[in-house]
């Protein structure tokens, strides 16, 4: 399964956006282009990602942000990898710029598959090597070959 959402993961090499309201829509607007969902929820799923962010900052320390939503239309669970080679302000728990976002959209009825892939990308975040390797990578295939490395054997 995570096989699979590595294969279909949308990459950003560089989030155009400069603060964290431009990174959500920019990376929201990937995922829909990546055939997550369709343009009607697009506006609840930006919502619902913004209230998220409300509650508490997705932003994990480390240069990682999380940000992850769920929806009823959602097609199926799309992971969009991006980076900002600048850093954006995210609130992070170490009040550290993030230079690597992963958005996690999935579709509601499969909270377990939404957990799973969580897990994995919080095992991904807490990994130095991984976070410096990704920063590095000179492009999508690079950063494509990587995840295709961290993803586990199934």
């Amino acid at each position: 399964m995570i096989g699979q959402l590595v294969e279909r993961a949308a990459l950003v090499a560089q989030i155009e956006a400069k603060n964290k309201d431009g990174a959500l829509k920019e990376l929201l607007a990937v995922a829909q282009a990546a055939g997550s969902f369709d343009a009607k929820i697009h506006k609840a799923l930006a919502k619902r990602l913004s209230e998220r962010e409300a509650i508490g900052s997705t932003g994990l320390g480390n240069s990682v942000a999380v940000p992850h939503v769920k929806g009823e239309d959602v097609v199926g669970v799309t992971l969009v990898l991006a980076r900002s080679k600048a850093g954006l302000e995210w609130q992070a728990i170490d009040g550290r710029p993030v230079h690597i976002v992963f958005l996690l959209v999935s579709p509601a009825n499969e909270p377990e598959t939404h957990l799973r892939c969580l897990r994995w990308i919080s095992t991904l975040a807490r990994s130095s090597d991984f976070r410096r390797f990704l920063l590095d990578a000179p492009d999508d295939g690079a950063m494509r070959d990587l995840l295709r490395e961290m993803a586990p054997k199934e």
